[in-house]
């Protein structure tokens, strides 16, 4: 039998409370642990206690609960809402959805409909517990310091795994504000990281998939929200939980990620099986880069995980990739060729420096790159004792 599904029922109306109860326990499948009336009231035992269902009755004028419905969808996206109410109405039940509900019964509640919403949360537990065991590598391109090349990395890299290693794989734009992802592949999105964001908790497969663009590269691509002020409607519990889904799809999950450590960020990097730290020779990007692994070091980060990448390099530079090597304290996993006009021209015209570049030593770094990154025995992602996000505040409530 399956494991029974911890929920939470928030409703005014003891004799509704009564009837899940008692169906849940007929069905065999639900765990009704927390019973409330006020929403303020269960928002503190989801908080607390993170239940995997929460049933939502609405009352007569539920513009009230409808909100909360929202702000419980985006704070926490795993939590499966089963909505109750009186009415049918067919507007109703699309602001009801729209606002975050993965399901919406009418009251009284029929044993039939309720064993329906619970195999629905079994399916979803299943998936995770399958993407968490078995899944593709989550793979970040990273650096703290802007004009580095990271989404050039990003989108060639993906192309380069799809291509000469039959991979599946998914480039997702997690540079919220401006990211430029889509305008390298030079595709015009439908939907975007928001509306899967907004959905996470329910989406299933052909969902999922639905909300991507498949290039004619082969590459998947996850868009970063088309306004710049929907980034602050992505919460790191969304990055976490999209990460995951996609684990369960695909061979590889390229990230390209923005320069500055917000949660969003350390999430991705935490649940990274491999991460490329992009560095160039220069002093202001290596005294950057050095920067970023003194706080790797203090967040427990600085592991088998972190690969330092060399970009636009040059052999005959003033720095040598030798003394790089000697004053990071971390080998040069590997190094991309200077070639700024194939570059720029690749990304100015939409296309891969595969297509517009085949033969350039850059291009070919990219096949190299994955290659290794295709034999490269991965790290352990998130083992940091205590916690990534954890170790990041807690450092910086220790300099307070």
């Amino acid at each position: 039998m399956a494991e029974r599904i911890s929920c939470l029922i928030i409703d005014k109306d003891p004799e509704t409370i009564r009837n899940v109860d008692v169906l849940g326990r007929k069905l065999g499948t639900i765990d009704l642990r927390w019973k409330t009336g006020a929403i303020a009231t269960g928002i503190g035992i989801i908080r607390k206690h993170l239940p995997e269902m929460t049933v939502i009755g609405l009352g007569p004028e539920p513009e009230a609960e409808i909100e909360s419905i929202g702000a419980i969808s985006r704070e926490f996206p795993a939590v499966y809402l089963l909505v109750l109410s009186d009415s049918s109405d067919a507007d109703l039940i699309l602001r009801t959805m729209r606002a975050g509900a993965n399901d919406f019964l009418c009251k009284p509640v029929k044993e039939s409909d309720l064993r329906a919403a619970t195999e629905k949360v079994q399916k979803l537990k299943a998936s995770r517990k399958e993407a968490a065991v078995k899944g593709g590598k989550i793979l970040s391109v990273f650096c703290n310091k802007g004009g580095n090349g990271t989404t050039t990395i990003a989108v060639n890299l993906a192309d380069a795994l799809s291509r000469y290693h039959g991979k599946k794989v998914v480039l997702v734009d997690l540079v919220l504000v401006n990211g430029d992802v889509t305008l390298f592949f030079n595709v015009e999105p439908e939907y975007s990281i928001l509306d899967l964001a907004r959905s996470a908790g329910q989406a299933d497969y052909d969902f999922l998939h639905t909300l991507l663009v498949k290039h004619s590269s082969g590459v998947y691509i996850l868009a970063g929200p088309p306004m710049v002020e929907d980034a602050e409607q992505i919460s790191a519990a969304h990055v976490r939980e999209v990460l995951s889904a996609f684990r369960s799809m695909f061979d590889f999950i390229v990230v390209d990620t923005p320069h500055q450590f917000d949660e969003r960020t350390l999430t991705a990097l935490e649940m990274s099986d491999q991460i490329l730290l992009i560095s160039t020779l220069n002093l202001p990007s290596l005294k950057n880069t050095q920067k970023c692994l003194d706080l790797f070091g203090r967040l427990g980060l600085r592991d088998e995980r972190v690969l330092l990448v060399l970009n636009r390099y040059l052999p005959s530079d003033a720095i040598s990739k030798e003394s790089v090597q000697g004053i990071m304290g971390l080998p040069v996993f590997f190094t991309l060729a200077n070639d700024y006009p194939a570059v720029i021209s690749s990304m100015n015209r939409g296309k891969l420096l595969r297509e517009i570049a085949p033969g350039k030593e850059v291009t070919m770094g990219f096949r190299r790159l994955a290659d290794l990154l295709v034999g490269q025995k991965a790290g352990t992602p998130g083992t940091t004792k205590g916690g990534f996000l954890g170790k990041l505040f807690n450092h910086k409530r220790g300099q307070k």
